[in-house]
């Protein structure tokens, strides 16, 4: 079966970064790393964060929180760095051109087999509940791999607005650490035999749910072919898939989850 990713993104973190690309393109023979992390640290006072947070739902504690999150990941040295990195290369005319929330986001994909287990298995369990609050539609479109990037963003911030208080604060206390491990480590990868074993595991547990549903024969062939079925058909296989992997424990849950977190 295929394995597929869930990806989830702070909007701001999209809109914000454009002006950055926009200036290292039109700058490219001049324009040095330090100039970029000095304006991405000078982004939270020149660019309305805290409204743009607000209508995505966010309010009181919870608006604190996102527009801190947004303001330490830009001014986090290790962070930013990476980022300028990222901004210098895709102005290249040799380096393919890159989406402006795809310099943020591969950081933390690049992290999460670094985490510890248990936060690992944290970060998951709250996307898994993100993905469970999405609409069918834009769930589908999602787990098909095929909702343009700043409808993702906007989607998933709206669903992350209504997770509460101490969630939403311990989920971004995992994905700053993610982010920094990713700007400063290899990604973390299995064993080929780990691998292998990792697989088989993840098929294990999604044949055991499979088997227990009336509409199991269906989703395994969505498995196949995801591109062909209904958004709504996506949208159930992503959900059964991830609570299926969230079923297991242990090694086979955490060595399940780095396959899973490897980009």
């Amino acid at each position: 079966m295929r394995i597929f990713r869930i990806f989830t993104a702070i909007y701001l973190i999209l809109a914000v970064m454009l002006p950055v690309a926009g200036v290292a393109t039109a700058q490219d023979a001049t324009f040095r790393k330090s100039d970029i992390v000095r304006l991405l640290g000078q982004l939270p006072e020149i660019t309305p964060i805290r409204g743009d947070m607000a209508a995505l739902g966010f309010e009181g504690e919870k608006l604190d929180l996102a527009v801190a999150q947004i303001e330490r990941m830009l001014r986090d040295p290790l962070i930013a760095g990476n980022i300028a990195d990222r901004v210098i290369a895709a102005s290249r005319p040799s380096v393919r051109s890159v989406e402006a929330g795809g310099l943020f986001w591969p950081l933390v994909d690049r992290g999460l087999g670094h985490l510890r287990p248990r936060e690992l298995e944290y970060f998951y369990k709250v996307e898994q509940a993100m993905l469970k609050a999405l609409p069918v539609r834009e769930c589908g479109l999602t787990i098909k791999e095929k909702l343009p990037p700043a409808r993702l963003a906007k989607a998933t911030g709206r669903v992350a607005a209504r997770l509460n208080t101490p969630a939403l604060k311990e989920y971004y206390r995992i994905q700053f650490k993610a982010a920094r491990f990713g700007a400063s480590r290899d990604v973390a990868r299995l064993g080929a035999e780990e691998e292998v074993r990792a697989a088989a595991t993840i098929n294990e547990a999604l044949g055991k749910s499979l088997a227990t549903r009336t509409d199991g024969a269906a989703l395994m062939r969505a498995y196949r072919n995801l591109d062909r079925v209904s958004n709504r058909r996506a949208c159930e296989a992503g959900r059964v898939f991830m609570d299926a992997v969230l079923s297991m424990e242990g090694r086979e849950l955490n060595n399940a989850l780095i396959l899973l977190s490897t980009p």
